[in-house]
């Protein structure tokens, strides 16, 4: 009988970087994969996870879950894999209804 012996996956600490450098401070968030490629849009942390798990070069890498606070996550690292220093999301920013004016009827 042979044994094997596998390193267990590491748990590492990420936060999302807009490609700035900074923390965004909002959802909706633009999903990006570890090769800086769009692959859509998160309307909070539950999407951000499913988008960047469902990603096959995402996949490789790792697992991503849910960390402290709405943009910090943990990768569980496939073992063998470079660890990113972070996952990169975009804000999303919606003007809907800022321009909406309603003129009563002076102008008549």
């Amino acid at each position: 009988m042979q044994l094997y012996l596998t390193a267990p996956a590491k748990r590492v600490p990420v936060k999302v970087l807009t490609p700035n450098n900074t923390e965004p401070d909002h959802y909706p968030i633009t999903v990006y994969d570890i090769n800086g490629n769009s692959i859509g849009n998160a309307v909070d942390k539950a999407g951000y996870i499913t988008l960047w798990n469902s990603n096959e070069a995402n996949a490789a890498l790792g697992k991503l879950i849910g960390g402290y606070g709405p943009f910090s996550f943990v990768l569980i690292a496939t073992p063998g894999t470079t660890i990113p220093a972070n996952v990169t999301g975009n804000p999303v920013h919606l003007f809907t209804g800022i321009f909406s004016n309603t003129f009563a009827s002076e102008f008549n």
